[in-house]
């Protein structure tokens, strides 16, 4: 029964972060509610899901909503950068492509941290950058692994549009919340093990 509990809150707010993040804007406010939920699941606090989702996309809403527009605007540019390159390869020199794709690279690993910290911790917008930045660096194959379950249903979007479709009902009730979990149990190690080598 407690097992048939979980799905069902899993369920639940899968479907609250994506009735919220509805305007695109509001993306980054009900990423970081959804982690707040996912990391009282991991670690074992049974609390009102609708209450503390709308609890801390209130809480949220200022610095994340910045922090979204910022990775939005990103990108927005990324991808012209790559759509000009393309379009007129010639023009833009090796070290302009390994500069773009260093960026996008560079934003990929740290887009998962920035919303789980944005939920975790309170901090500015800057500090929650750099630490997500610092994070994505030396916890490398973490990063990969995070940045993946995070940019997967974009990239089906992107490149296989018709098996993001196949799996529409997946996501729609699952996806989103089973890699937030994932991450959050991942992000929690990480932290304790900061914890267990502090001096």
């Amino acid at each position: 029964m407690r097992a048939i509990g979980r799905v069902g809150d899993l369920a639940l707010v899968n479907v609250l972060f994506l009735f919220c993040s509805i305007p695109i804007v509001t993306l980054g406010a009900s990423a970081a509610a959804l982690y707040t939920v996912t990391f009282q699941m991991v670690r074992g606090e049974d609390r009102a899901i609708v209450k503390t989702f709308f609890s801390a996309f209130r809480r949220n809403f200022g610095q994340a909503t910045l922090l979204t527009i910022l990775f939005l605007l990103l990108g927005a540019g990324l991808y012209l950068d790559l759509r000009v390159m393309q379009a007129n390869p010639a023009a833009f020199p090796l070290v302009f492509r390994i500069g773009s794709g260093l960026v996008a690279f560079a934003a990929a690993i740290a887009l998962p941290y920035v919303f789980a910290l944005q939920a975790r911790f309170d901090n500015t917008v800057f500090k929650t950058l750099k630490n997500a930045f610092v994070l994505a660096v030396t916890h490398p194959l973490t990063s990969l692994l995070a940045a993946l379950l995070t940019l997967l249903p974009l990239g089906l979007l992107l490149f296989a549009p018709y098996y993001l479709l196949l799996s529409s009902i997946f996501w729609f009730l699952f996806g989103f919340s089973l890699a937030a979990v994932a991450i959050s149990w991942l992000f929690e190690r990480m932290i304790q093990q900061q914890v267990s080598a502090a001096p």
